[in-house]
């Protein structure tokens, strides 16, 4: 049961390959969801423009877990405007091995799986691998919190997250070296009484949701609150 935290994808998984090499097989089945859209689309345009196979997200997401080793022919890509295909998401996920949540808008993302198709319980009690790429790191969380910078409203605010994590931490996802942004960060670690883990587009966080071990790779920085 381990968590891997991203802020970019592509340079992210770079830098945790050999780590997750020593942890799947060829013969694990991957499902991803990308669904953190910036407005609502359709079955058609989902599968023609957004994540269209062999197209620049599929290349993308797939092309990673490919290096990792995993078959094509495992990997699922949910469309969350296929009914068919919905009545068997909470199947597929349980019967997978590995889960990639994908970047974008947060709220879209949370509310498709929350209230559209249902599959809060799913994620949130996942057994295997959760790879979660900037909203898909943040939202592991049970709370998350996305900076000024970062933040479509351009103001820094908490939100609701799926839970996979309960706690345990915060994260600051595209994380920048600036002295008033990382301020930002330890105060938010000292009032909240929490260590908050600022990742980099170079860094990625692997964290083990059974021993509670956390490994870093690349650009993070930890902020411990002062207690």
């Amino acid at each position: 049961m381990y968590s891997v935290l991203l802020s970019e994808y592509e340079t992210g998984m770079k830098l945790v390959e050999n780590r997750l090499k020593s942890l799947i097989n060829d013969k694990q089945k991957v499902v991803v969801i990308s669904w953190a859209f910036p407005n609502e689309l359709n079955k058609k345009v989902f599968e023609e423009e957004w994540f269209p196979k062999y197209g620049r997200r599929y290349n993308k997401y797939v092309g990673a877990l490919l290096k990792l080793g995993i078959k094509e022919e495992n990997v699922t890509i949910l469309n969350c405007y296929d009914d068919k295909q919905i009545k068997n998401f909470k199947t597929i996920i349980d019967n997978s091995d590995i889960l990639v949540i994908t970047g974008g808008n947060p709220e879209m993302l949370y509310s498709k799986v929350t209230q559209e198709t249902e599959i809060l319980y799913n994620i949130k009690y996942y057994k295997g691998i959760i790879i979660g790429a900037s909203a898909g790191a943040d939202l592991q969380l049970k709370r998350y919190f996305i900076t000024a910078k970062n933040n479509y409203y351009k103001y820094f605010a908490f939100y609701d997250g799926f839970g996979v994590l309960n706690d345990p931490f915060y994260l600051d996802v595209h994380s920048i070296n600036n002295k008033r942004y990382l301020d930002k960060l330890q105060n938010v670690a000292n009032e909240k009484e929490k260590n908050v883990y600022a990742i980099f587009n170079d860094g990625a966080i692997i964290y083990n949701r059974e021993t509670l071990e956390l490994e870093s790779y690349g650009n993070v920085l930890t902020f411990k609150y002062n207690d």
